[in-house]
């Protein structure tokens, strides 16, 4: 290969993973988020009413667990 396709490289590369990070920061977003799970559990017909409520309360007390700054309640 030549020097320039070497040097043309490397802003593809960087386009490809910054294309990468978003993507993946989308899906956390959209899909992995834990608003996102909590909604997905609450809307499956399978799931009883009891486990939707078990889940969610779950979620709620590590969501305010993991919140930076706020002192354990316990």
């Amino acid at each position: 290969m030549s020097a320039g396709w070497l040097i043309a490289t490397i802003p593809g590369t960087l386009v490809l993973l910054a294309a990468i990070l978003a993507l993946s920061a989308l899906a956390e977003q959209h899909f992995l988020s834990p608003r996102s799970l909590v909604l997905a559990v609450v809307r499956a017909r399978r799931n009883t009413p009891e486990y939707a409520e078990v889940y969610v309360a779950r979620q709620l007390e590590q969501l305010l667990r993991d919140q930076p700054g706020r002192a354990p309640s316990r």
